[in-house]
């Protein structure tokens, strides 16, 4: 496998990891095998291909898992929910949650709300599919 290939591919801070216009969040996506990835990558996590491209998730993903976090962070005020999606085809996104109700069960279809406002943190979250959309321009600590 020759992955001094990747070595011309955008630095991973610099890879985009969403779209706020588009509402969707941007991974790769293998041209070898189809294995997504989130954030993108310079090689695929599957097969070790180079051959990856820029390429949005679907709209929706599956929650599948989920926990209340009670620690204080700079900026985010407790209690807040952190959650783990999949996307599919590998796409793995772990994310603040919103907008869950008490008794919900996983597997649960959630999709990505992104601000676009660059102040707001965190800059995007996942939220119950078929919810009320929430404001994108939502508070930090909300």
């Amino acid at each position: 496998m020759e992955l001094s290939a990747a070595d011309s591919a955008l630095p991973f801070l610099q890879r985009p990891r969403f779209d706020p216009e588009a509402g969707l969040l941007i991974g790769s996506r293998c041209s070898q095998c189809g294995a997504r990835s989130w954030p993108a990558r310079a090689a695929c996590a599957r097969c070790g291909s180079v051959a990856v491209s820029q390429a949005p998730l679907p709209r929706e993903g599956l929650l599948v898992s989920y926990t209340t976090v009670w620690v204080a962070r700079p900026g985010l005020s407790t209690p807040y929910v952190l959650g783990q999606a999949d996307f599919g085809d590998g796409a793995s996104v772990f994310a603040h949650v919103r907008g869950l109700d008490p008794e919900i069960r996983v597997p649960l279809r959630v999709r990505a709300a992104i601000s676009t406002d660059e102040s707001v943190v965190p800059r995007f979250w996942l939220t119950p599919n078929g919810a009320e959309s929430p404001s994108t321009r939502q508070e930090s600590d909300h």
